[in-house]
Parts: structure tokens; sequence; C-alpha cells
């Protein structure tokens, strides 16, 4: 065997580059040529693309044309088809020979213990040909494993969590929906032909129309917060600026359960008494650099550590998971369509069933998602914070501007008199204006405060009055005419009556016959203003 490539030791930049883009995208396997040939799909890309295993390897991207280095989907090959670790190194090889070759087809690369992991149980037949399924002629859904992967996008299928339909007449595996409808389209099949084909076994899958239907069905399990940006961190609300959510970098403390930080907020220095956890999306696991550790001091390690450690999540309260709501399935019920099922352990709603819905609306079996609320307060697709008591209510949320409005008003509220203007108040006077500050003419506030603060401005007013009003003397106590003193001799705040702490109320004293009646006719009481019969001499 001769070698047409160089061999390496190590990855280079942009082999490392293809490998990381290649655990990050997913790619549809379409078609095999042979055990080295396979025709490749992105997700999202109308193109198809050939690669081949060799030496060299060989792709019809532009990016391999033009680098001629193993591009993302010769990667994708190497590291989700054929299972090679990504330390390996054949992994980022620009070429293989046929011996080493031979040894990824029969998994010779790996090791002992992870051969075993992967390996299914020894078994005496096949379970799925031996049990039939409900449909006639149909066989029972394998009962997916650990390590069970699908055979179109070469993912695990309990760690992707999307819907997964079986191949109800041959080999009973299981495969994405939404892989599944991929593999039909690229078919091209006619109207004539019913059926689909599995793409393992090459039996009939399952008829187009059944599959049809398990897409339209498992779109609904999909809701809106899932397909928000990685980096909006959902529920999140900042402890400092009490924004939400918080988009880019979230910071959360690791001793002040339930508290979060935006970006903007730990640059400005909040909370610096304790060490932060981040990450950058919100599926990402809390990570601490132990290099940002403090001292007891309070002051900075010196010693930079590079290991990142993980921090654990906040539990749902029992209560609040109580709370949650959640039904029971019966006859009759959407759940029982063909398509929906939770996308924790990948099992279809069955009757007596109880299921949970969060409130980004996404629906588990109790069974399954109670037991990871109770460690960690997150759904467990999207990431969305579902607890958080450190969070303001909706009664906390105003503004300044309207809370200083209602304080003012509040405060001028006691102090409004109909037909009196008020000028600029003194902020000596705590809200009781003096009479000074009153338009053009000599009215007081009748408050006990303000009676005791100025008691020489009353009784000037009241000369003032007296000196032009009464003729004489001995007429300080009687009124000539009581309607019209009652018109014109009216003032507010002059003196405090007898009955000044009683509620405010409008009287008018019926006329007597009698000689003292002539003092009382006609006299308009109100409390907090006096009439000059009311004078004292």
């Amino acid at each position: 065997m001769f070698r047409k490539t160089t061999w390496r030791t190590t990855a280079s930049d942009a082999v490392s580059l293809h490998q990381d883009q290649a655990l990050n995208t997913t790619i549809f396997l379409l078609k095999s040529f042979g055990p080295t040939g396979f025709l490749l799909k992105e997700e999202g890309e109308a193109k198809n693309f050939k690669v081949c295993l060799g030496n060299p390897h060989t792709c019809t991207c532009p990016v391999f044309i033009k680098e001629q280095e193993p591009c993302k989907h010769i990667c994708w090959l190497l590291l989700r088809k054929f299972r090679i670790p990504q330390e390996h190194e054949y992994s980022f090889q620009p070429g293989l020979v046929e011996r080493q070759i031979l040894e990824i087809l029969h998994g010779l690369h790996q090791t002992k213990t992870h051969r075993m992991q992967n390996d299914p149980p020894p078994t005496s037949g096949t379970p799925s040909q031996a049990i039939t399924g409900p449909d006639p002629g149909s066989v029972r859904r394998k009962v997916i494993q650990a390590q069970d992967v699908c055979p179109i996008c070469q993912e695990e299928l309990l760690e992707k969590k999307q819907p997964v339909c079986y191949c109800r007449f041959g080999c009973g595996n299981n495969v994405h929906i939404s892989c599944m409808k991929v593999w039909a389209d690229h078919q091209k099949l006619s109207d004539r032909e019913e059926t689909v084909k599995c793409p393992l076994c090459r039996e009939e899958f399952s008829s187009l129309k059944l599959l049809q239907g398990q897409v339209k069905n498992a779109a609904r399990l999909f809701t809106a917060a899932e397909r928000e940006k990685a980096e909006r961190h959902l529920g999140v609300v900042c402890h400092s600026c009490r924004i939400s959510p918080v988009s880019g970098t979230c910071y959360k403390c690791t001793v002040c359960r339930y508290l979060y930080l935006c970006e903007a907020c730990v640059k400005t220095g909040s909370h610096q008494q304790h060490v932060l956890a981040s990450r950058t999306k919100r599926k990402e696991k809390w990570r601490i650099r132990e290099d940002s550790v403090r001292d007891e001091t309070g002051t900075q390690s010196k010693a930079v550590n590079k290991r990142i450690s993980s921090v654990a999540d906040d539990p749902l309260p029992e209560n609040v998971l109580a709370s949650l709501p959640s039904v029971r399935v019966r006859p009759g019920s959407q759940l029982l369509d063909v398509g929906l099922q939770c996308r924790i352990c990948l099992q279809d709603f069955s009757l007596g069933q109880c299921v949970r819905t969060l409130p980004c609306h996404h629906k588990f079996h109790s069974d399954c998602v109670d037991q990871i609320l109770l460690k960690s307060n997150c759904c467990p697709l999207d990431g969305f914070v579902l607890y958080n008591p450190l969070a303001p209510r909706s009664s906390e949320r105003k503004t300044p501007s309207k809370v200083v409005a209602k304080g003012a008003e509040q405060n001028l509220e006691d102090l409004f008199v109909p037909g009196v203007a008020l000028r600029h108040l003194n902020p000596s006077s705590q809200g009781c204006p003096t009479a000074e500050e009153l338009t053009g003419c000599a009215v007081t506030f009748n408050t006990s405060k303000q009676r005791k603060q100025s008691p020489e401005i009353s009784s000037s007013v009241i000369k003032s009055k007296t000196k032009q009003k009464l003729s004489s003397p001995h007429k300080c106590c009687a009124v000539t005419n009581s309607r019209e003193q009652a018109e014109l001799d009216l003032s507010v705040g002059l003196s405090k009556p007898e009955t000044a702490d009683c509620p405010v109320r409008l009287t008018r004293l019926q006329p007597k016959t009698t000689s003292t009646a002539n003092r009382e006719m006609s006299v308009l009481r109100i409390t907090g203003v006096n009439t000059g019969q009311q004078r004292k001499t």
C-alpha cells in the first residue's frame, strides 16, 4: 500500500474548524455508493454533495475544492457516521489506506469498552420481527436505547429530542420524522407509489399518507420559544437593571441562587462580592473558570487555571411544580394523534397518562419532566427559566415619573379650595400656604397648625375689617342687615369656631320672631368659615 498523502500527528486549524462545524450542523445521509461513497445534503441547502473516503478523501463541495483539506462533510462522515473520536489520529488525516478504512468499517479503531457500549444487547433473533404490531402484517417498534442514532442524520435520538417514527413492516428501527421526510422527498415517489422504503432494511417503512400526517402533527410540538435565537435567555431577568430577557452573555451568581445579571451590569461592577458563572447560549451549561475565583480577602487569585468547572442549576420548588397545569389523556383527545409524543422519552401519549404543560407550551409525560424540573428550573428543550423569585412583580414595575406625579397629587389633594388660586408654595410651610401666598385677598387655610404659627395675621385682618364695617363699639356683636352681612362679610380662616372639628356641613338657620333671632337669621356657616357675627370683640 502506497500512501499518497502525508501522515499528520496533529490537526491543523482549518480541520479543527471543520470538525466543529460538522458537530454543530445537521447533515442528512441520502444515499450510499458502496461502503465508502455517500451522498449528503446539508440542512437548509438545496444542493447535494458526494463524498468518498480513500487515499485521499474527496468531496464535491466548494470548500474542499479550494482548500484541498478535509471539509465539514468529510469530518461529519468520520465523526458521526463511523463514530471516530475527535482526538483520534484517523479523524484529521487527509486520506486513509485500505487497511485503515477496513478498521473503520469494522469498528476496530474504537476501544473495547466503547464497542461494548455501542453494540446492541445479545438477543435470539430480532424482537421486532417476532412480535407483531397493531396493524396487520406490521411489527412493533423497537425500544430506544441510550446509544441509538438516526440512520439519516447520525445523531443520537435521546440527545437530540426530536419526534421519531419507526419502520412498521421491516426492522422496526426508529428514525426522525423530519429526516424521514427529507429521505422521502429525495426518493421522488410518484403518485402510484404509496409506500416509503426504509433507509436501513430497504423494506416498506410506512405509507406516504401516514408519514405526511406524522410530519403535520409533529410540527405542533415545536413552540415559538424554541425557535427564538439561542443568544436570548428566555425567562431570565437581570437583578440590577431588570431587563428581560437577557441577550448575549448571561451571568449567574454561584452563591446567591436565582440571581442573574446581564453583561452590561457586570461591566459596571454589579455584584462583585461573589464569583459569577456565565454562558452564551441558553441551552448551554453554566461554566466558571477557576482563574476567576477570589480568595478570602476578596482579591483575585494570581494562579491562572484554564480548567472549566460546571455550576449546578437551580431547582424548581415542589409547590411551584405542583401548580403547573397537567391533564390526563382521555378518549378522543388530540394528544392521541399520530406524531404527537413526549420529546424526552420519545414515546407516544396513551390513554390514562398524565401530561404536563410548561409555560413555554411544551408537553411532556409528568413522570418524565418532573424528575428533571426538580433538579433544574429550565425547560429541557429550549432552556426557558420557569421560576425566579427575585423577578419583580407586575405591581412593582412603575416608572419614577408616575410615582412622583401620584405623590404630588396626594399632597395637593387636601389643599385645594374652589375659587382660590395658589402661588408657588413655600417649602418651609410643609404643604400649607401662608396668607401672603394667596392671590389678591387675605384668605388663609383654616388648619390648626397654621393658626398656631400666625396669630398676628388673623388678629390684624379682624381689626381691619371690624373698623370698616362697624360704626360703633356697642354694635360689635349685632348685625343690622343679616342677609347683606352674610354676602359681604365672609372670610376664610380668621379664627377657629367652636365646631371647627366637626365635618364640613352647610346649614341655613330659620328666621325667628324674637329680638335675639335677628342676629342669627339667614347666617351661612361653613367649617373653617367665619362671619362677622362670630368675631371676637
